[in-house]
């Protein structure tokens, strides 16, 4: 595991100015607020920050899982998302499930996004994770980090 991968954990906490945050938070914080990562990568970031003990879920909210204060973050510090290749990301978790979080990162709500990717499954005749695809990115979403997964997903069945 890289030190970057803390120095981003320990920046999104202090950003908050607090100990715990929701996982929207942490997501758009560096998405959007820092302006690191579009949305996939961030979740991969979380994904690989939980795999490592950095961040830890406690009743629905994020905490970190070090100290803090113990933490020098480089002045001007910017993660490079390389960081992320070496990094352990947890696969457990089926594509479908990732792209229901990722859209409820997106602000869509998830009765809702379920409900339009069952619209164009039935109507297309394709997989749920193409119809969620399709959702994702007429909602101006980057799908291409989720592309390869599916292809073969699909191909496999």
């Amino acid at each position: 595991m890289s030190d970057d991968l803390r120095y981003a954990v320990a920046m999104l906490f202090r950003q908050r100015g607090r100990r715990t945050m929701t996982e929207k938070e942490f997501l758009f914080g560096a998405s959007i607020d820092l302006h690191w990562f579009p949305y996939p990568v961030a979740q991969k970031m979380l994904d690989s920050a939980k795999v490592n003990g950095l961040v830890l879920e406690d009743d629905g909210n994020l905490k970190p899982g070090f100290d803090l204060s113990a933490v020098d973050v480089p002045v001007g510090f910017h993660p490079d998302k390389d960081m992320l290749k070496s990094a352990t990301v947890r696969k457990e978790e089926g594509l479908f499930p990732r792209l229901v979080a990722h859209a409820e990162c997106m602000g869509i709500k998830k009765r809702d996004f379920i409900s339009q990717c069952n619209r164009i499954q039935d109507h297309m005749d394709v997989d749920i994770e193409v119809a969620s695809l399709l959702v994702l990115q007429d909602r101006g979403a980057d799908t291409l980090p989720y592309l390869e997964e599916a292809e073969r997903l699909v191909r496999d069945r």
